[in-house]
């Protein structure tokens, strides 16, 4: 079962949740306690009905005030990191440990970075309220973080343009694209080298090794491939993944892993494969990102390596696909000083 745990995300809005929380039989005690661990459709739910009862915009309201440190140890660590690309691959590499089904990947081009919200199990549906929750948390904590006012240059969202569209645009200050079929928030790369205002490097240190044990024992609950699946898309931008790198992650041997996604009907070069080919898949046909920035993004050091590999996925070249898709060739989304407030 797919869960998510209280911390301090609820504390500031038992008024608007809580006769939701009752109506859906949720404990009262999200709102006191950090400890509980809760399904995540009833968080989900409770969320929705609270759009239709009393904030219609209830997720980005708690968007825009929470901080990351009320997600709990893997928030203090965010915080704490030395810079924004630091405190994003914590986001990255951590989220899992406070929300089971989510997954945020940090993909880095040669001049722009995007940051992409999904969920790991596919069989759950992405509800808007959370979308706008989590869309609008991450543009506040790079805000955070690096002590400046930054907005994207765009953000993309799954949902259809709501009647809010004028708070969401005044959050994020930039051009927003509905019903893309993903939610992204694209930056120039520069953004990322940018130093923390609140680096703490001795509670950094002590808070991933609490979260690398706490993201091993997470992994035992949840869905062998899932999990699989989360880590190995979470580190394409490094290249490709190692089944060790893997094992260790998951605080089990290589042989062990090996064996249990065998046990599964599962290979790791097979998985590594699958996620590359949809991740690119996603970019080629649904974005107008350049082709270079794409195959920097999945691990690739040169544009004829990846385009080779697509083509042995699809039986044709990503600018035949953009091609029959009528995607233009090449066509560049490039920040402007204008945009991003720097």
């Amino acid at each position: 079962m797919q869960t998510i745990y209280s911390e301090h995300m609820f504390s500031r809005f038992e008024k608007e949740l809580g006769p939701c929380a009752d109506e859906l039989g949720i404990s009262r005690s999200i709102f006191q306690r950090p400890d509980v661990e809760f399904p995540i459709e009833q968080y989900y739910r409770m969320l929705e009905c609270a759009a239709g009862s009393t904030d219609p915009h209830i997720g980005l309201s708690m968007g825009r005030a929470l901080r990351a440190s009320d997600l709990g140890a893997f928030g203090h660590a965010v915080e704490a990191a030395p810079t924004v690309r630091y405190a994003l691959q914590l986001v990255e590499r951590y989220i899992y440990v406070f929300a089971h089904a989510n997954i945020v990947r940090l993909d880095i081009g040669k001049e722009l970075f995007i940051l992409g919200y999904n969920l790991t199990d596919p069989h759950l549906a992405i509800h808007q309220q959370d979308v706008d929750l989590v869309m609008s948390m991450m543009v506040k904590t790079i805000r955070d973080v690096s002590g400046r006012e930054l907005n994207p240059t765009v953000v993309e969202l799954a949902h259809s343009r709501p009647d809010y569209h004028k708070e969401l645009q005044a959050h994020f200050g930039c051009d927003l694209r509905y019903d893309r079929g993903v939610n992204r928030l694209q930056y120039p790369s520069h953004v990322l080298d940018m130093p923390a205002k609140n680096s703490e490097p001795s509670l950094l240190q002590a808070l991933e090794f609490y979260l690398a044990d706490r993201l091993k024992l997470r992994s035992e609950d949840g869905d062998l491939l899932d999990k699989v699946n989360h880590l190995i898309a979470t580190s394409l931008g490094g290249g490709v993944p190692e089944i060790g790198d893997v094992a260790m992650a998951l605080g089990v041997s290589r042989r062990t892993l090996q064996r249990r996604l065998s046990e599964a009907g599962a290979v790791f070069s097979d998985i590594v494969d699958a996620v590359r080919c949809e991740i690119a898949q996603d970019y080629v046909l649904n974005s107008n990102h350049t082709l270079t920035d794409i195959s920097l993004m999945l691990g690739y050091q040169e544009l004829s390596s990846f385009s080779r590999a697509f083509r042995r996925w699809t039986n044709a070249s990503p600018q035949q696909l953009r091609d029959r898709a009528g995607i233009p060739d090449e066509t560049k989304t490039r920040p402007t000083t204008s945009e991003t407030a720097v």
